[in-house]
């Protein structure tokens, strides 16, 4: 018997419903056979204590005082469970009708008394997900699964303004509260990973590309974004361009012995680090909110968009 017949016919006997053998197949869509040994397992393997009611062809607990018992759930059955009904309720894209109803029957699940009181002894540090409009994430999905390259109009970080991108999109993927696109922009080398909240809208182009080596290479980028550099190792080549005339905090401070700030032809200022932290190069650039961004690594200046991102979208909530 799985657990989802299980705690359904509990729930319905516990209501007054007097469910069967009938009732139990016909919402799982099971046959009768199979709905008479579910009710035999409860009867016999749990001792549920199940009486038959007369003229209704269901049954009633004799003892109201019976409640399943926790063992009979394994310990992964029960964190798969827990993680499923968190997981609806933190990655927010817009959901169709028919993920809708595996929502709503995994929260139903959590209505039977010991489901509901272990609910409330856990707990997740994620970040609640922002909304994401249907047409973006759908056209998104579209033009991943068809690998179609995309013109997405993006707000800038730091400005607020817009720009056009023409963008191979890869796959879309979730982290820390937020939904990013990883694909490969026009004119830039390497994979790239874009915020979907930045995003105003897209157009899926009839232009086709095939993924290659970048395909293979997501989940080692994605690894390397999201984790490589928060266990605290040393990032080499550490380059941080200032806006003109924003650079004065930065040169009083030592972050390394050898930096240098470099001036540029616009007049913003380039500082070289040739070891940092990325808890050092992350508290730097929120401190001067908007008018410091990282430049190299490539890999680096990902990860450090996505904190920011992440933060911002913690504090917005």
């Amino acid at each position: 018997m799985t657990i989802e017949r299980m705690l359904w016919f509990d729930e319905q006997v516990r209501a007054g419903r007097r469910p069967g053998s009938a009732s139990l197949a016909a919402q799982f869509k099971v046959s009768l056979r199979t709905a008479r040994r579910d009710i035999e397992f409860l009867r016999n393997g749990l001792q549920a204590p199940l009486k038959s009611v007369p003229g209704t062809k269901g049954y009633a607990y004799d003892d109201p005082g019976f409640y399943l018992p926790s063992s009979f759930f394994r310990k992964e059955e029960l964190f798969a469970l827990l993680i499923a009904r968190h997981l609806f309720g933190v990655i927010r894209p817009p959901l169709k009708e028919e993920i809708e109803g595996i929502a709503g029957r995994i929260s139903d699940l959590f209505k039977v008394p010991f489901l509901e009181t272990l609910g409330e002894a856990v707990s997740f540090d994620v970040t609640r997900g922002m909304e994401v409009p249907g047409k973006v994430f759908f056209d998104l999905l579209r033009a991943v699964t068809l690998r179609r390259a995309i013109l997405a109009r993006c707000r800038s970080a730091g400005r607020g303004d817009d720009r056009a991108l023409e963008i191979e999109a890869l796959r879309l993927h979730f982290a820390r509260g937020n939904w990013y696109l990883v694909g490969i922009s026009a004119g830039r080398k390497g994979l790239g990973i874009f915020p979907l909240d930045r995003i105003r809208g897209i157009e899926v182009t009839g232009r086709r590309f095939i993924p290659g080596k970048s395909a293979r290479a997501v989940d080692a980028f994605l690894r390397r974004v999201a984790g490589g550099f928060r266990g605290g190792g040393p990032v080499r080549d550490v380059r941080i361009r200032f806006r003109p005339g924003k650079s004065s905090w930065a040169t009083r401070q030592v972050l390394h012995p050898a930096q240098r700030l470099q001036l540029e032809l616009d007049g913003s200022e380039v500082l070289e680090i040739p070891t940092a932290s990325f808890i050092e190069v992350l508290g730097l650039v929120l401190r001067h909110a908007g008018d410091a961004s990282v430049i190299g690594p490539t890999a680096l200046r990902d990860a450090v968009q996505a904190e920011v991102e992440r933060l911002n979208a913690l504090y917005r909530g």
